[in-house]
């Protein structure tokens, strides 16, 4: 499933960045929409995605659940 197409609520699973810069996989539910950024990335300032996705469906967006993406990321839809 392409980035674009994510919604709020979405149960998906998505390899990218964390707050460090490194690598993380994040398994669970879409909570904010998608939010275009400017991320280091490969020691360059890169047009990014920022998503949060929690385990919880109603969790809430925390610096511990995000994870930036570049734009061309596919997510995996998982199973609710």
């Amino acid at each position: 499933m392409k980035i674009q197409d994510l919604a709020v609520g979405d149960h998906i699973r998505v390899s990218g960045h964390d707050t460090r810069g490194w690598d993380v996989t994040r398994e669970g539910y879409l909570v904010t929409e998608p939010k275009k950024v400017i991320a280091q990335w490969t020691l360059k300032r890169t047009a990014a995605v920022r998503l949060h996705v929690d385990p919880q469906k109603d969790g809430a967006p925390t610096r511990q659940n995000f994870v930036t993406v570049l734009p061309d990321t596919e997510a995996e839809e998982l199973e609710a």
